[in-house]
């Protein structure tokens, strides 16, 4: 009894380490690979770099989200793009996302509770500008960046929540949100399934 006691022991103590070896060896591949946790179809699949907060980023704090692609924002120190503390209306340079009003769009609803998601009013975001600072409507045209470093514009499109939308000479970032745009359709994430 006692002999057959330590063999079960021992059986499943060999278990335990074969299971302990295969999750260590998922682990290392998953870090070496640069993988994350997160779901593959939240993350880019491109291969493209995502840019991160850039140097001449200047903080702001977001007012309000009016849809997914314009919001309102405060700085507390101007600078040469926003030039005072009053509130500015900012329109996100490279998307489009569906409309809120007059009429109720498709995806319009989801565009614009992602973005209050990722830019909650009261919270703190990096913004820079690209070639025009400013539209026709005199929104400030700007990319915003969250605090932990997620590129906004791009995440949107990633998601399926916006499509792309270039008004030159803005258009730094052009190739990498056409590249997210055809993911995220082809993956028919979004709007691309909601909205056919």
């Amino acid at each position: 009894m006692v002999r057959n006691v330590r063999r079960l022991w021992t059986a499943g103590l060999l278990v335990l380490l074969a299971v302990a070896v295969i999750a260590g060896a998922i682990w290392l591949l998953q870090s070496t690979a640069g993988g994350d946790t997160a779901p593959a179809e939240s993350r880019p699949a491109t291969g493209a770099e995502v840019p991160g907060i850039p140097p001449d980023a200047f903080e702001v704090t977001v007012e309000s989200v009016h849809d997914g692609d314009t919001l309102r924002i405060r700085i507390a120190t101007p600078n040469e793009i926003v030039t005072d503390t009053a509130s500015t209306r900012v329109r996100l340079i490279g998307l489009d996302t569906p409309e809120i009003s007059p009429e109720l769009e498709c995806w319009g609803a989801e565009a614009t509770a992602r973005l209050t998601e990722l830019l909650p009013p009261g919270s703190t975001a990096w913004a820079a500008p690209d070639r025009d600072v400013r539209d026709r409507y005199d929104r400030h045209l700007l990319y915003l960046w969250t605090p932990d470093g997620l590129f906004v514009n791009a995440e949107l499109i990633a998601a399926g929540d916006a499509t792309v939308m270039i008004f030159a000479p803005n258009d730094e970032h052009e190739e990498l949100l056409r590249m997210l745009e055809a993911e995220a359709s082809a993956a028919d994430r979004g709007l691309w399934g909601a909205c056919a």
